[in-house]
């Protein structure tokens, strides 16, 4: 029988907080987890700041590995009318915040962020399409390359 893995998911990316008072109280209940996943979209959770704050404060708080289990950016203004956003909603503004999650996820003390994942890519219809890979014309937007070159800003 192979190992079974024990997730525990929040949607507070940016909110050390709520992280702390969530995972204070399943320890508390001695409740198993090996993985947190963590929301954040940056018009609810809070600035990329927020979530860097909250990754460095899990890492060394619950030594456990993370994962944004969900996160997502629109590639043109739909979120942000009153406000500006931490990058232009545009395609390249996209690529460049999937970019910058990636890096504060790759750079976790202690090696605990293992990765992102993007809610959702494949976004057909409605709007939510506004934050999917691809155009109205179902051509791939810049995001799809966000990977090939990691560091690049």
């Amino acid at each position: 029988m192979g190992a079974q893995l024990n997730r525990s998911g929040l949607d507070r990316g940016g909110d050390p907080g709520g992280t702390k008072y969530f995972f204070d109280h399943l320890n508390a209940y001695g409740v198993p987890y090996d993985v947190i996943g963590q929301s954040y979209y940056p018009w609810w959770q809070g600035s990329l700041d927020s979530l860097r704050t909250n990754l460095n404060f899990m890492a060394s708080n619950y030594q456990k590995d993370i994962v944004i289990m969900e996160t997502a950016y629109c590639w043109r203004p739909t979120e942000y009318t009153k406000a500006p956003g931490p990058f232009p909603e545009t395609p390249q503004g996209q690529r460049e915040f999937y970019q910058a999650v990636n890096r504060l996820v790759r750079n976790t003390p202690a090696h605990r962020g293992i990765g992102l994942f993007w809610w959702e890519p494949a976004v057909g219809h409605g709007r939510l399409r506004d934050r999917g890979f691809f155009d109205d014309d179902g051509n791939a937007l810049p995001i799809m390359n966000a990977l090939d070159h990691p560091d690049e800003k």
